[in-house]
């Protein structure tokens, strides 16, 4: 460990990296295959689970985590359900609409691994400071993957009964 930093913060810096060029090959507006959709939201439930991690050594109350997991889910859900989709049914291709929300919540992602880092690197010589940092990042991070882990189911049960629109690739 150099500094409070160790793999799970590279690997962390890297999967959040990894969503944000997910999320904006989503948002460009170009067509895709619906199981493309996943894997966003299945790398951000794997950071979510080293965030997990980081949370047990905080040893704060276990009910925090889960209740912000459900928010994301919350909000996840509500943007799946309200959003405009465009499906081709015959080539099975999907149109993401083009908003930027999925955009700034992976760049939230990737603030929770600064968060977390910081929090790591700061430690407890700074009393509450950086196991503060390190829960906001752990809370932050499940409501993130929550967020978008719904967000692609609630589409993906969404497309079964979406009208047929004609897409080109």
């Amino acid at each position: 460990m150099l500094f409070g930093l160790n793999l799970l913060h590279l690997l962390l810096a890297l999967g959040a990296a990894g969503c944000v060029r997910l999320a904006l090959r989503e948002i460009a507006g170009r067509s895709m295959s619906p199981s493309r959709l996943t894997a966003l939201p299945l790398l951000a439930l794997a950071m979510t689970f080293a965030f997990f991690l980081f949370f047990l050594s905080l040893h704060q109350p276990l009910w925090l985590f889960p209740g912000a997991l459900l928010l994301g889910v919350a909000v996840g859900a509500a943007r799946g359900l309200t959003m405009t989709l465009r499906f081709d049914h015959m080539w099975r291709l999907v149109r993401p609409s083009r908003h930027k929300v999925l955009l700034w919540v992976t760049l939230a992602l990737g603030g929770a691994v600064v968060l977390e880092a910081a929090g790591s690197v700061i430690g407890v010589r700074a009393g509450f400071l950086g196991p503060l940092l390190r829960l906001l990042a752990a809370l932050l991070a499940a409501v993130c993957s929550g967020a978008l882990a719904s967000h692609a189911l609630t589409v993906a049960i969404r497309l079964s009964s979406a009208p047929h629109v004609s897409l080109r690739r």
